[in-house]
């Protein structure tokens, strides 16, 4: 008989290689359900937020190029805007996520953090509706018409960004503290002991979803540049816009349901 590797030093964690991984993050979706849920979520997201922007910014900014000049107003509004957005909502999701941790029990950390997540919903869907508005066939039907138009379309970028942005920043902070309740103290210790892997790897998953879904949506974007009423660019915008919308509502929905459920069953 061969010999037979040497096991790590009691006490060691060993790091998994990719395909275990890929079965830790797999284990955690099927046995925590707040986790899966909430995953459904941020690759639904994913998937819409990168299929939207691949339609809508690629013809919105050459619209601000070529039609109304604004495209370098537009660039700059947004790059000093959101240093701006970034400190005052990470000053109060700070705030929120320190009052959250003073409760000595996980269960009402975890209903104020879904609270929280269906603000992150709103927030989103808000931002997603306001980018949809700048998609120029929406734009030139609602707004060309008027004066300032070009200003119109740096508004309603700049707030798409201030709602998106303050609604991602919650996210990220509220998220984080979802998952580490439910995984990082599950009494599955081979999830608990590789709660930074399996989060590691889900953020891979959605960067990769997400940039497969935005240079898709660019590709058909650039076929269709001259006919942006057409079946395929519409139906992407739209499903995209439905899925930003409806995404992150998944896991608070499904929260409040289950307890609902819970609370009218007899004794």
């Amino acid at each position: 008989m061969g010999r037979q590797p040497a096991k790590p030093p009691r006490g060691q964690h060993q790091v998994p290689n990719l395909r275990a991984k890929i079965g830790l993050y797999l284990r955690a979706l099927l046995r925590v359900p707040l986790y899966r849920l909430g995953e459904l979520g941020n690759l639904l997201y994913a998937i819409g937020k990168n299929m939207m922007e691949g339609v809508v910014l690629y013809t919105m900014f050459t619209m601000a190029e070529n039609e109304l000049k604004i495209a370098a107003v537009l660039g700059v509004a947004v790059k000093y805007a959101y240093p701006g957005i970034s400190v005052i909502s990470s000053n109060y999701t700070s705030e929120f996520i320190d009052q959250i941790e003073s409760s000595p029990r996980p269960e009402t950390q975890i209903s104020r953090l879904i609270k929280a997540q269906a603000a992150v919903g709103g927030g989103q869907a808000l931002g997603g509706l306001l980018l949809f508005c700048c998609f120029p066939p929406l734009f030139k039907r609602l707004f060309y018409g008027l004066p300032h138009s070009g200003y119109i379309l740096v508004a309603l970028y700049l707030l798409h960004h201030v709602f998106d942005g303050s609604a991602q920043i919650l996210e990220g902070r509220t998220w984080f503290k979802i998952i580490e309740l439910t995984l990082r103290r599950n009494p599955k210790m081979d999830l608990s002991a590789n709660f930074w892997v399996i989060y590691a790897l889900s953020q891979n998953v959605q960067l990769l979803l997400g940039q497969f879904f935005l240079w898709g949506s660019l590709l058909l974007t650039s076929h269709y540049s001259t006919r942006l009423t057409s079946t395929p660019i519409m139906g992407a915008a739209v499903l995209g816009l439905v899925l930003v919308t409806v995404a992150k509502f998944i896991l608070p929905a499904a929260y409040y349901y289950n307890h609902h459920n819970l609370r009218r069953r007899p004794l």
